[in-house]
């Protein structure tokens, strides 16, 4: 009988809350459960439904008050059965919203627990709801929240046509005034005021701003009043200003999925002492970010875009200098040569490299890569724009492990005599008579794997006899 209750679904524990609810309307004798059970059954309700077991008994009440990871969505707040997805129709959302709200504010309302560990808020809610978001903010922190994630868009329809029709909830950092637990902040898609003279969350780690604007004022507030911040995201953000972003303690930091419009190119300063990785990536197809590193302590770099040199102003988005100390770098989806605007001065400037990466690149010309610290390579679905003519060498002394997926038909030379392992994607079907060559030359390989079609299987084992 427990095996059979500790796997309901909701549906089911819905079920068990109704029948409760009408033999207390009818003043039967009440269902009694072992603790473990109602544990159980709560676990799976709805939120919606957990507001309601608050006028059962004090001692339920009680039970759903200690689940301190609350996380309001779409499914958790409307009957799934009824309404698979947000409407279409701005009226019809604003009806939505306005139950959501509702739900939302009665839950938080009878909430009993002593503590709430997270908090989750996941739908497009505005301005008018700005009281219920409030008291929701500031119940978490009083309670010891250290997490809390505010997502204006919904899980299963993302509305974001909508939000050109609707005004974005402004959020405040005062709400965060006087709380050492938070350590981890979400926000997206809403308005943000400025921390003037702000203080607060001195125990924050990690900051998320998705799809948000962001101007120097605001950063300068931010990072001058949680000093202790170790990860920072841009995602999705528009930039109304140059930025410069300055920390002792920034550990990680993430631009990502950013654009700007033409004639509107704004320049990032990267000034962090202990910063030890960066992720860049931009959406537009022109102009670029400029950014000026000053980050003696990066050793990972990762860089996505189609473009990293401006021919029109002769410049790159970033000086190869700021990268002198980095061990692991990345190159994603560059549609330049990349001899010429990436491998050259890589190379030549960052001597620390032991391991790299290119993928999704544009191979023009030859490439020429030589290093005697280069550990790890990888050359992955590149597209060549000659594959007939192009040609690869590779001359590292210490290159222990070499990946590479692609085309079989450009010649390969590869000196690295302490090459061990090998990854070889051979499974395009080309004419190429010997597509086994280049990796049948190195004697040294101990782990060989490959990827192959089954009409290549025994010209391998012919190749591979020695």
């Amino acid at each position: 009988m427990l095996l059979v209750l500790f796997n309901l679904n909701s549906a089911v524990c819905s079920l068990l809350i109704a029948v409760a609810m009408k033999r207390k309307k009818s003043k039967k004798p009440k269902i009694a459960l072992p603790d473990c059970i109602l544990s159980n059954i709560f676990s799976k309700l709805g939120l919606k439904d957990l507001v309601k077991t608050s006028t059962l008994s004090k001692h339920w009440c009680h039970e759903w008050a200690l689940r301190m990871d609350l996380n309001f969505n779409f499914h958790n707040m409307f009957d799934s059965n009824t309404v698979q997805e947000l409407p279409q129709s701005l009226p019809l959302l604003q009806g939505f919203q306005s139950e959501f709200a509702t739900r939302l504010d009665q839950f938080m309302l009878h909430y009993q627990g002593d503590m709430i560990s997270s908090i989750r808020l996941s739908f497009p809610l505005g301005p008018k709801y700005n009281d219920v978001i409030d008291r929701m903010i500031s119940k978490g922190i009083a309670k010891g929240a250290k997490r809390i994630e505010l997502l204006f868009s919904s899980e299963t329809n993302d509305p974001r046509h909508f939000l050109l029709q609707m005004q974005l909830y402004k959020f405040s950092f005062t709400l965060l005034s006087d709380t050492g637990s938070l350590t981890y902040l979400h926000l997206k898609n809403c308005l943000l005021v400025a921390p003037l003279d702000f203080s607060g969350l001195k125990n924050l780690r990690t900051l998320v701003l998705q799809l948000v604007n962001v101007h120097q004022n605001l950063l300068q507030g931010l990072f001058s009043n949680c000093n202790h911040i170790v990860d920072f995201t841009l995602d999705h953000c528009d930039f109304k200003s140059d930025l410069k972003i300055v920390s002792s303690k920034l550990f990680h930091l993430n631009i990502v999925n950013c654009g700007i419009q033409i004639g509107g190119v704004k320049s990032i300063d990267i000034i962090a002492s202990n910063l030890s990785s960066i992720e860049y990536s931009f959406n537009s197809s022109y102009p670029i970010h400029k950014m000026n590193i000053q980050a003696q302590m990066l050793s990972k770099f990762r860089y996505s875009g189609n473009l990293i040199f401006s021919y029109i102003e002769s410049s790159y988005a970033f000086g190869f200098s700021g990268l002198k100390n980095v061990t692991t770098v990345v190159f994603d989806g560059i549609h330049q040569n990349l001899q010429q605007n990436v491998i050259r001065l890589l190379f030549s400037e960052c001597l620390q490299l032991e391991d790299v990466t290119f993928k999704n690149c544009w191979i023009i010309h030859n490439l020429n890569i030589t290093s005697t610290k280069l550990h790890h390579l990888k050359i992955i679905d590149c597209d060549y724009q000659f594959p007939n003519r192009n040609h690869i060498d590779v001359d590292a002394l210490n290159l222990s492990s070499f990946e590479y997926s692609g085309h079989t038909t450009i010649g390969f030379n590869v000196k690295a005599p302490m090459l061990l392992k090998v990854f070889w994607n051979a499974a395009k079907r080309e004419k190429i008579q010997h597509p086994f060559g280049p990796i049948a030359r190195l004697l040294h390989i101990e782990n060989l794997s490959m990827i192959m079609s089954t009409s290549q299987v025994s010209h391998s084992t012919t190749k591979f006899a020695c």
